[in-house]
């Protein structure tokens, strides 16, 4: 980089590197070959999502260069109001229309049915006019229209600031540079570390992210328009490819990024990006006579007068492959879905695609360069000729939005938390993983586009999850898509002093515990008590949350338990009042099987027996112990059949709700796949009873609520509309009891012996998922062990967490469930690292 900052503008001496100077208005055929190289890269990546795609070709970064070097020479022949006008209007009139097609079927799912997962938020409706945060609709369509659309609003943000970015790369050449490049890394750490981000951060932070390392491209595209490039040659070039490779290669060694995936960490895509980039350059002149050869110029010539329409339109051509993989075959494997995806792309473009040629003031066309004299004529005469050469733009539009929304409402998947009660979303665990590859959908479909892992990671590919069963949508991030942040209250932390904090104490907070778990008094806990209600208080402010209890047991024995703030009635929070736990009751379901495993009643491979609660589950012997645990046995949650909506009005027990899956076939192929699921969890409690001869109420007496000294818990058998609790989440609790059962559970091994633990933990395989426990990320790979910041499960409000590398144990409950629009698992997760560090 410093020879290019030093070196005068002379001919470079290796021409064949470097192309010769343009003609004015003649088109590029590099940028125009390295754009629809990306392009194609995108449609696999989001049709794979397979991370080793993430690193062949940097195709954001690319397409940033392109249209930077672009820019900047439009930019040096015309005024900035027309160029803007003109760019506004290729930008956005194809985006119009998109989101007139994708809000239409948004708002007829709403009215077909009306819940918290068809709700569409009439301020985000804004953002479908001028993008400058993130369009996303309802959590139905979760992400697969809406989550890319995260390019248009980053390309718009860096557009209106070209004049600035222009004149300042005029000014100090490429050592403008530094500044997004240091940028990259402050938001990189931050993201990394959310106990020292300041307040706000969380909702912008891949807004940052995105402006940073993008721009860096962008004038990286200056620079190329410039000519300023030309100043290295091609040697200089492979060298500038090499390092942008080894400096991944380092980042990824040292930093442990949470995942492989490229997108999900941005100095890993500036190091990548910079690789690429530098291969690409160092090909200049060979790249850039594709757009002379027979095959590769009317496939370059036609992504290029289709490239908006292409992206737009993609995401829905992904899902309709998907759809068709699995209605006609679904063995075949997920690449060969790309022979769908690319076919259905073309109609959709041919559909759609003379929006685009109205935006950009060219003649409409259905099949692109039919009517060209240039390279495209040939291809068009070929090709051009099953598609009809007089048809109207209105026509074409309406026949295109007819069929999209077909496509749409038949095949785009509701995520698995559609049509959840209100008791049930509340209820949900966080341990649900929608959103992973091939989870939890019957289209098998992976992460929607441009997802990206968030601070918590409960589906063990790197994605923020709703989960199965969670009752909330994916958290999508920047950098590759983010979904419109909600905004967040802030204000700064309250003093010592402030008259919300509830009190806090460092004894048991009632109860005894045997065996030594009694807490001791004083020790870290009372070291630590300052800086976790500063902590906590803080946080709860930041969010808008109205009250938090949360505990601490420390390594040394000793325990803290806390309020911050009040209930949502006004009235103060009792630090070891009860409440329901909901999913944290898998743990406890998970521990009582583990026990009954190692007790040789049943092998954790075995497959599962008949229940005799309930005859005819159609998963009986085709599904195993473990798979149930794990959440990968494909059974299908039973607020999700298409019965639960005729007795969601009634309450349930375990039988009841299993017998709405009586007649639904595995969602996929046993230990295939992941996919969050209380049914399962019902299962297992029926099979405890089974094997032990005893009521589920005692086992956890039994096993359970006596070994941890938990004498302020119980089994919920209370009537509960929708919801059937019991061994999936029927467990009242309090702080202290929950730092009673983690402190037996994860640190003194009174529950389950140390292989039967080990078991539990054991995250060592590709859905990151333990037999009823799951880590919080940020995580890493260590010596092929993975490490996390900390693992357990969250319930509706509640987290029971254990921090190893601390030797902590955390328990919270909130005043309200973190499957809001509001508050989200990433926030809690903030809650988690803040604590952990004030503790520690």
């Amino acid at each position: 980089m410093t020879a290019v900052l030093d070196r005068p503008a002379t001919p470079a001496p290796d021409a064949a590197a470097t192309p010769a100077p343009r003609r004015a208005g003649a088109r590029d055929g590099f940028l125009d070959t390295v754009r629809a190289i990306a392009l194609i890269r995108v449609v696999i990546w989001h049709t794979l999502a397979v991370a080793v795609v993430s690193w062949l070709v940097a195709a954001m970064p690319a397409m940033f260069f392109v249209a930077g070097s672009l820019l900047a020479r439009s930019l040096d022949r015309r005024p900035w109001r027309e160029l803007l006008r003109g760019r506004l209007r290729r930008l956005l009139l194809p985006f119009w229309v998109f989101g007139a097609v994708v809000l239409s079927v948004l708002v007829l799912v709403q009215r077909l049915d009306p819940s918290p997962e068809t709700a569409l938020h009439p301020l985000s409706l804004v953002a479908w006019v001028f993008p400058l945060v993130d369009p996303h609709g309802s959590a139905w369509e979760a992400g697969w229209a809406s989550a890319p659309l995260w390019y248009l609003r980053c390309y718009l943000w860096l557009l209106l600031l070209s004049p600035l970015l222009r004149r300042a790369h005029r000014r100090w050449g490429l050592r403008v540079l530094l500044v997004p490049l240091a940028a990259v890394f402050v938001v990189d750490f931050l993201i990394r570390n959310p106990g020292m981000a300041p307040p706000g951060f969380a909702v912008a932070k891949y807004y940052l992210g995105d402006l940073a390392t993008f721009s860096f491209f962008w004038v990286l595209g200056f620079s190329h328009s410039d000519g300023a490039l030309r100043t290295v040659d091609r040697l200089g070039r492979l060298e500038w490819a090499a390092i942008g490779g080894a400096a991944a290669v380092v980042w990824v060694q040292v930093v442990h990024p949470a995942t492989l995936v490229v997108n999900d960490s941005y100095p890993l895509l500036l190091f990548v990006g910079v690789g690429w980039l530098g291969l690409f350059l160092a090909g200049e002149r060979w790249i850039g006579r594709a757009t002379s050869h027979r095959f590769f110029a009317p496939v370059v010539a036609w992504l290029g007068r289709r490239s908006i329409t292409v992206y737009l339109w993609h995401p829905i051509a992904i899902v309709g492959a998907y759809w068709l993989r699995a209605e006609f075959a679904p063995g075949i494997p997920r690449v060969a879905v790309l022979l769908v995806v690319f076919p259905l792309v073309v109609v959709l473009s041919v559909l759609f695609g003379r929006v685009e040629d109205h935006a950009a003031g060219r003649p409409a066309q259905w099949w692109p360069g039919r009517d060209d004299p240039a390279v495209l004529r040939r291809w068009g005469q070929r090709w051009g000729r099953w598609v009809p050469r007089r048809v109207s733009s209105v026509r074409s539009m309406v026949l295109g939005a007819v069929v999209a929304l077909l496509v749409v409402d038949v095949v785009v998947p509701a995520p698995a938390a559609a049509g959840t009660s209100a008791s049930s979303a509340s209820s949900a665990s966080s341990a649900g993983a929608a959103g992973a590859a091939d989870a939890g959908d019957s289209l098998a479909l992976p992460p929607a586009p441009s997802a990206k892992p968030d601070q918590v990671d409960f589906a063990g590919d790197g994605t923020a999850t709703s989960g199965t069963d969670a009752g909330a949508a994916a958290q999508p991030a920047g950098g590759a898509g983010a979904a419109a942040p909600v905004a967040a209250a802030s204000a700064a932390a309250p003093s010592a002093a402030a008259p919300s904090a509830g009190p806090a104490s460092t004894g048991d907070g009632g109860g005894s515990s045997p065996a030594g778990a009694a807490p001791v008094a004083g020790g870290a806990a009372s070291a630590a008590t300052a800086k976790v209600q500063a902590a906590v208080d803080s946080w709860r402010s930041a969010r808008g949350v109205a009250g938090v209890q949360l505990g601490v047991r420390f390594a040394d024995g000793s325990q803290l338990v806390l309020v911050s703030g009040k209930a949502t009635d006004g009235s103060a929070l009792d630090p070891s009042g009860t409440f329901p736990v909901t999913s944290i009751t898998k743990t406890m379901t998970s521990a009582i099987t583990l026990q009954l495993v190692h007790e040789g009643r049943i092998g954790l491979d075995d497959p599962l027996p008949a229940i005799g609660e309930v005859p005819g589950l159609p998963y009986v012997g085709k599904v195993t112990v473990r798979q149930l645990l794990n959440h990968t046995a494909g059974v299908q949650p039973y607020d999700t059949t298409p019965g639960y909506a005729a007795v969601k009005g009634s309450a349930l027990t375990p039988q009841t709700a299993l017998q709405l899956v009586l007649h639904q076939p595995l969602q996929w192929t046993p230990g295939s796949q992941v996919g969050y699921s209380n049914s399962g969890y019902l299962t297992l409690g029926l099979l405890d009873e089974q094997l032990s001869g005893t009521g589920y109420a005692e086992l956890l007496q039994q096993r359970v609520f006596g070994p941890a000294g938990m004498t302020d818990s119980h089994l919920d058998v209370t009537p509960t509309a929708g919801w059937a609790g019991f061994s999936a989440g029927g467990v009242v609790s309090t702080v202290p009891d929950l730092l009673r059962w983690g402190d037996a559970l994860y640190r003194r091994g009174t529950v389950l012996d140390k292989e039967s633990l080990g078991r539990m933990l054991d995250i060592g395989n590709r859905f990151n998922t333990g037999l009823g426990a799951f880590p919080v990320c940020p995580c890493s790979t260590r010596n092929g062990v993975k490490v996390y910041s900390s693992i357990g499960h969250n319930g509706g409000q509640a987290t029971l967490q254990y921090a190893p590398q601390q030797n902590l144990v955390i328990a919270e409950n909130l005043t309200e469930s973190m499957w809001t629009d509001h508050l989200t698992q990433a926030h809690v997760a903030e809650l988690l690292s803040a604590v952990e560090k004030a503790a520690s």
